[in-house]
């Protein structure tokens, strides 16, 4: 019988298991997970931390029982893989403070990602990363008045708004000239940074130097911050040091893996967070870490190795957060990142309302497409609104992936009614601006 190792229960590493266990019912899987948790959502941490659930099983889309009751997958949790040879093909468990070798036939690594860390320690500094620790991050900052947050990224203003709704007292502190530097152009940044720093005490242009006292001072390079506690919040890196020295590494410091999820070892596999792709647009190494990109390697991985031949096309970058009601999203690539990688852009930004004039309750809604210049093939796009936010991201990205030009999304068919949309949707009328100049109806 075949033996089929995963490490790492996460979005990735169950995908992979249940699809490998669908294609070849006789194979013998295990997912070795060093928490108590699997199938889990990283995502709901600052929504748990703000109070609306209570219930922590709610962060797994399924239980460790039901995979092994249901799906016939031999899930261990709380074990944590030590050593892995993939020479000899063997990994070391510590299971219930024991040390135990297991042999495989396969392998896929999906150990997902692990948060930046400070060179400080102390019980007022926290991490945000495992639904796992999530009550007890939760249950501590909770406790507390004043809390610093550091980095002004996607996590750090989620933070920002759980903990400001518990009536904390926050202060944000960033590095970059504007919030959420590394996912929008300054142009579109600056509109979210305005609407934070209307609600919260706001610290732009400034490097972290120390935390001390156990998290209770923040210095930087322009001040010092007395708070009860820190959250730090200054990015992830790949959780990969058990192969790093035994598998081939990618440019962006995650696992290399070709299109079908194979690694540069015969049989071993990598998937999720832990895992290199390519851009679908510049055709480079990319490394997003968001779990519907996991889920899909993950489904990629389990098909290959259940013997069906599927290809993952590559990443687009689409993320997506929200800071009160402002919803933020983009997909593709930003003016910034298209000139890193040498291309010459175009781009036009359009204000319009989401609903008809007549239909009370329109809200702002604000999009910026971005263009080849010698081409008009649409590669990026930022969205920020109050509501209907989402639908357009998802058909922008689409529109990225396969390769539309400004044209061609302009005469894409897009749906109307006034509690909704207005006739000229607003990204029908970016397209239009951005290939003939005019804007507005």
């Amino acid at each position: 019988m075949e033996r089929l190792i995963i490490i790492g229960g996460g979005a990735a590493g169950m995908t992979a298991a249940s699809w490998v266990r669908r294609l070849k019912p006789n194979m013998h899987v295990t997912v070795f997970e060093s928490t108590k948790m699997v199938s889990h959502a990283p995502c709901g941490i600052p929504y748990f931390t703000e109070g609306l659930f209570d219930d922590e099983n709610l962060f797994m889309t399924y239980t460790p029982e039901y995979f092994i009751e249901k799906r016939k997958i031999n899930v261990k949790t709380n074990s944590k893989v030590e050593e892995v040879d993939l020479r000899s093909r063997i990994v070391v468990v510590r299971e219930n403070q024991e040390k135990r070798k297991y042999e495989f036939d396969y392998l896929l690594f999906s150990t997902g990602a692990r948060p930046k860390k400070i060179n400080a320690e102390g019980d007022r500094i926290f991490y945000v990363h495992h639904p796992a620790e999530a009550s007890y991050i939760r249950q501590k900052l909770w406790s507390f008045n004043r809390i610093a947050i550091i980095g002004g990224g996607i996590l750090g203003i989620e933070m920002a708004e759980a903990l400001r709704a518990r009536g904390k007292k926050i202060v944000l502190i960033h590095r970059g000239r504007y919030l959420l530097n590394k996912m929008l152009d300054e142009d579109m940044g600056k509109i979210v940074t305005d609407k934070v720093e209307s609600e919260i005490e706001l610290k732009l242009n400034e490097s972290l130097v120390s935390v001390i006292e156990e998290g209770r001072v923040v210095i930087t390079d322009k001040g010092k911050y007395d708070v009860d506690a820190t959250v730090v919040a200054i990015g992830v890196e790949p959780n990969i040091d058990l192969v790093k020295d035994q598998l081939k590494i990618g440019q962006t410091g995650a696992i290399w893996a070709d299109n079908h999820m194979r690694t540069s070892v015969e049989n071993v596999y990598a998937a999720g967070d832990s895992t290199e792709s390519i851009n679908i647009i510049t055709k480079k190494p990319d490394w997003v870490p968001f779990a519907p990109v996991a889920n899909k390697m993950g489904f990629v991985a389990g098909n290959n190795i259940g013997g069906k031949d599927v290809t993952f096309p590559g990443v687009v970058g689409t993320m997506i957060t929200k800071f009160e009601e402002f919803i933020i999203g983009k997909t593709g690539v930003t003016e910034n990142e298209a000139k890193r990688y040498n291309i010459k852009t175009v781009s036009a930004i359009v204000h319009h309302k989401t609903r008809a004039r007549y239909y009370p309750g329109s809200k702002d809604i604000i999009v910026k497409l971005i263009a080849e210049a010698d081409t008009m093939r649409i590669i990026g796009a930022q969205i920020v609104g109050e509501e209907e936010v989402l639908g357009r991201l998802n058909m922008m990205a689409a529109v990225i992936q396969k390769g539309f030009t400004a044209e061609d999304l302009f005469f894409v068919e897009t749906g109307y009614v006034p509690p909704v949309n207005r006739v000229w949707d607003v990204v029908t009328l970016a397209a239009r601006k951005l290939f003939s100049g005019i804007s507005g109806e």
